[in-house]
């Protein structure tokens, strides 16, 4: 008998693609923290037709070998979902930019505000659509997006809604670390352990488990739902499959080297810690929506095609595909979102849209720079039942050859 409670997922970055990194004495492990997977080498079976007087079947042979799987998660801030997003991106993060500063915050409206700086923000680089977060000596970091750049020193910036004023505070502005899309698959593949810690064998401390190495993250979905934490999954495509004990894990630690931890961090929700969504016309600066989203996912798909190789099980490597992004979001039907949504769905015109989410202990931001949404009319599905907005829609790349999708790293309380 074996508990899903104890089954163990480690990861490796890998810095040649497919070959697990030695020697394990200098291996760092991470842990993945998941509510479930399904991470397996399936074999692909095919029966033989050779005919038989006895009418038996002459049974089936091995023709291939899936390798790669799910893991799905509760997101939140924490090592592991940035490794596994920078690989899904196939880029790598740009590190924070910050500049220390006297920082006054004005309410324009419920939703807006003029940021006033007395350092100059050409020196972090701050343009139209960036998030930026204004980071206190202690306490909660402010999360804005920038409308504007009116000056080195102001922009007009989204907020969430009734932003309190802050006035002449020293602080830290930042554009946080973000990871754009790429094709730099060299460096952004694992070797995976799985490892079932109840189940050892002959009774003994080896641990029975499965090792994938060569293991691309092919994509990942990010749901946020009123009311329910945040969920996702990370897609995974392998070329290599392995069932050892011990456990990769466990030979880490005995060669010397360092299994981290799965993070402890808490998980984001969509009710409290999603304080700015922001939408606007492709090419204008984004402002913070008067509508009411219910619910919208985010998915990414690296279109990853297997080289199918004669000699190799398994596929020997993956090209990439066109990295397709699509969105759904069902949003209540009102005044501010028919005006904003109904009239592009013919003309397909883009918008930018930008969300967030973050709690004490840090989130992302996701920002779209040109967003094509598509859906029916509302319609009235019953007695009693809202009229909705069922969006869907595809990221492409924006006017100017922006990123189809920026993944923003948020910093938590300090």
């Amino acid at each position: 008998m074996s508990s899903a409670n104890l089954v163990s997922v480690t990861y490796v970055p890998e810095t040649v693609y497919g070959v697990p990194d030695t020697p394990l004495s200098g291996v760092t492990a991470e842990t993945a923290r998941f509510t479930s997977e399904s991470l397996s080498g399936t074999p692909l079976t095919t029966e033989s037709v050779n005919l038989r007087t006895d009418r038996m079947s002459s049974g089936q042979v091995v023709t291939g070998l899936e390798v790669g799987g799910d893991i799905n998660i509760e997101l939140a801030a924490g090592k592991f979902y940035e490794d596994f997003f920078e690989a899904a991106m196939m880029s790598s993060w740009v590190a924070q930019a910050l500049l220390s500063t006297d920082v006054t915050l004005t309410p324009i409206t419920a939703q807006s505000a003029t940021l006033t700086i007395t350092g100059d923000f050409s020196a972090i680089g701050v343009a139209v659509n960036d998030v930026l977060q204004l980071i206190p000596a202690s306490g909660s970091p402010v999360l804005v997006s920038v409308i504007s750049v009116d000056s080195t020193t102001e922009c007009t910036v989204a907020t969430k809604r009734d932003e309190l004023a802050i006035a002449g505070v020293t602080m830290d502005v930042a554009v946080p670390s973000y990871v754009e899309i790429g094709s730099k698959q060299n460096g952004n593949s694992f070797t995976i352990g799985k490892a079932y810690r109840d189940v050892t064998h002959d009774v003994g401390t080896d641990e029975h488990s499965q090792t994938y190495s060569g293991a691309y993250v092919s994509g990942f979905t990010v749901s946020s739902t009123y009311g329910e934490i945040v969920t996702g999954a990370f897609n995974t495509m392998a070329n290599g499959y392995l069932q050892e004990d011990p456990s990769m894990e466990q030979n880490i630690v005995t060669a010397g080297g360092t299994v981290n931890p799965a993070p402890t961090t808490q998980s984001l929700n969509a009710s409290v810690d999603v304080p700015v969504v922001a939408t606007a016309d492709e090419g204008s600066g984004v402002l913070a929506t008067e509508f009411c989203i219910e619910s919208f996912e985010i998915a990414l798909d690296n279109g990853m095609d297997p080289s199918n190789c004669i000699g190799y099980p398994a596929p020997k490597n993956y090209t990439l595909g066109t990295a397709a992004i699509s969105i759904t979001a069902s949003v209540y039907l009102s005044d501010t979102s028919y005006d904003s949504l109904m009239p592009g769905k013919i003309s397909q015109q883009p918008v930018s849209m930008t969300f967030s989410m973050t709690n004490t202990d840090g989130g992302y931001a996701f920002h779209m720079p040109a967003v094509q949404l598509t859906f029916p009319d509302p319609s009235s599905t019953g007695q009693n039942e809202q009229t909705m907005l069922e969006a869907t829609g595809t990221a492409k790349v924006g006017a100017n050859g922006e990123s189809s999708l920026r993944i923003y790293q948020l910093v938590g309380d300090q």
